[in-house]
């Protein structure tokens, strides 16, 4: 992640301008003011850079906000070198010049809520690494859409410069968690899922994507006789996928072990060199629709505030803050302030794939409140939780 170390972290005046960024205010953080976050704008790009003190290190660092970054991350690079350009004190820092890729601003890179609406027949990949197989996918179906989902930065920009170089225009790249959009999409419309070479996880099931809910929303998600494929050198993952797939209905099952496929990914190539077993599990799912209708999860999409109060502010000030029910919760991490603006980072949703947003509230002449940089994705879960944050901010 890029940042710069310092002995002492020196900010112009904000707000200020400079090549094209806008430094909107720096708001510290109430319970220590050594962390304070910094709110930057980039043509239609929003994020938050994060300074803070270590003491036990005796120096300062500024860094991108993980939660809010952007794509590419040349945008986040140079925002942190315009401020360390103000610095006099600098001890290190990894800004040095872009990569092609680090620059690369892709039509072909989209945010989760894009999807939101999507409703084309797709293909999708769920981890797709280094990227060969799901360039072969949409290479090999020029017809379909293809959606790729990765939570590994520089995987993404490798693969968006090969879209580049290769001038494909049915690939669509996102960074987030693959359960969130599965939730979000809608109902009938992919042909394909694919999950290869996922983390095995085996001392900590819940951080697997193969579960129970995952099945759900995968069959749901898929066509008439769509596939959901899971390719895994993994035996312990392998059998307990098998057994969460003999749990659901209507459908069929092709196993194999040591298939050779059309393209090898360098995961399957380093496990291979080690003489590892490649099993397959695919999974063909088949629904009955009389109506032969596309469904659309029927989903809220809007996320608003009203009458929040100042005082509940001002007065709210002991974190962290939990609320914990039997499938979302909500944390108050920690909050921030700015003169008139409040920030509040928050943790919210399902307990296996939440979301972190910060919330921006202003009190000026009129009291105006937004997630900072986009929405949150509108799962079940994450409604639940925002509804529970309106009682927290409107109640008298």
């Amino acid at each position: 992640m890029p940042h710069f170390l310092a002995s002492h972290i020196t900010l112009p005046p904000m707000p200020f301008t400079q090549e094209g960024y806008t430094f909107v205010y720096e708001a510290k953080q109430c319970n220590d003011s050594s962390q304070s976050l910094i709110l930057v704008r980039y043509e239609d790009n929003e994020f938050f850079l994060r300074k803070a003190w270590r003491g036990n290190k005796n120096n300062a660092i500024l860094k991108c906000e993980k939660s809010t970054k952007t794509q590419p991350t040349g945008i986040i690079k140079n925002a942190l070198k315009i401020l360390c350009a103000y610095q006099k004190n600098v001890i290190s820092h990894n800004l040095n010049k872009n990569t092609p890729r680090q620059n690369l601003q892709s039509p072909y890179f989209q945010s989760m809520d894009f999807f939101l609406d999507f409703a084309k027949p797709c293909l999708i990949e769920i981890g797709f690494g280094s990227g060969r197989h799901l360039l072969h996918l949409a290479q090999s179906n020029p017809h379909l859409m293809c959606i790729g989902i990765e939570i590994h930065t520089p995987s993404i920009e490798q693969i968006l410069r090969q879209v580049q170089l290769l001038g494909l225009e049915n690939l669509y790249i996102i960074n987030g968690d693959a359960r969130i959009l599965l939730e979000i999409l809608s109902s009938h419309i992919a042909q394909g899922i694919y999950v290869h070479f996922p983390v095995p996880w085996n001392k900590k099931h819940h951080r697997r994507i193969f579960s129970p809910k995952f099945f759900q929303e995968s069959l749901r998600v898929l066509d008439n006789n769509g596939v959901l494929h899971l390719r895994s050198d993994d035996e312990i993952y392998f059998q307990d996928a098998l057994s969460l797939a003999l749990q659901q209905e209507s459908i069929s099952l092709e196993i194999h072990k040591n298939q050779q496929e059309v393209i090898t990914s360098k995961y399957e190539a380093r496990w291979k060199k080690q003489q590892k077993n490649i099993y397959d599990l695919k999974i063909f799912h088949t629904y009955k629709n009389t109506n032969n209708e596309k469904n659309v999860k029927n989903t809220q999409k809007n996320f608003y505030f009203d009458k929040i109060l100042r005082k509940n502010l001002d007065n709210y000030k002991n974190f962290p803050h939990k609320k914990i029910a039997n499938d979302w919760f909500l944390h108050i991490d920690n909050l921030y302030c700015a003169g008139d603006i409040y920030v509040l980072a928050l943790c919210f949703g399902d307990f296996n794939q939440p979301q972190s947003k910060f919330l921006q509230i202003e009190f000026c002449n009129n009291v105006s409140a937004r997630y900072i940089g986009s929405n949150p994705i509108p799962t079940q879960a994450a409604i639940k939780a925002h509804k529970y944050l309106i009682q927290i901010l409107t109640q008298e």
